[in-house]
């Protein structure tokens, strides 16, 4: 009896690991299959939302682009699409769509072991979005998106807050 207990549990655990994928442990690995925007990426078949920055929006059905959000994309997507990333997955682990919320360091390529969102900023494509208690990075990213902010790098020079965020 006690075999069948402990092979039951094993056999939950372990299917609870499959089922869930290691996306939902604290540190995962796993490669970028597709780069929705500049601030949402898939990897293996998980949606990760980047901690800690916000890009303008791409265009959505009959919603038209922000300025500088497929820029953002673009960036993200020959940063980081096709490679392997290590994400570290936020104090809260989801958003309100679901989507995976992590840290994300890509594992090779020019910015391996750089933290993304810290990337994204640096190069004016992004405005820092601090949520508790995923608000770890807020200073220093705050510091990269003021200086990307002067030097008018990315969106900071083309077309500023108003246009690269309508409406927020």
């Amino acid at each position: 009896m006690r075999w069948l207990l402990l092979a039951l549990l094993i056999a939950v655990v372990a299917g609870g690991y499959v089922a869930g994928g290691a996306l939902d442990d604290p540190s995962a690995d796993g490669v970028v299959s597709e780069v929705i925007d500049g601030d949402t990426i898939v990897v293996d078949s998980e949606h990760v939302r980047v901690i800690g920055i916000d890009t303008p929006e791409i265009a959505h059905g009959d919603e038209p682009a922000a300025c500088y959000g497929a820029e953002a994309a673009r960036f993200v997507r020959a940063a980081v699409g096709g490679r392997r990333v290590e994400l570290v997955v936020g104090a809260e682990p989801r958003d309100r769509f679901g989507r995976l919320l992590a840290d994300v360091r890509p594992s090779d390529g020019p910015l391996a072991g750089r933290d993304l969102a810290s990337v994204v900023a640096e190069r004016g494509f992004a405005r820092t979005l601090a949520i508790a208690p995923n608000d770890h990075a807020a200073v220093p990213l705050a510091r990269l998106v003021a200086e990307a902010r002067r030097a008018r790098r990315g969106l900071w020079g083309a077309c500023g807050f108003a246009r690269a965020f309508p409406g927020r």
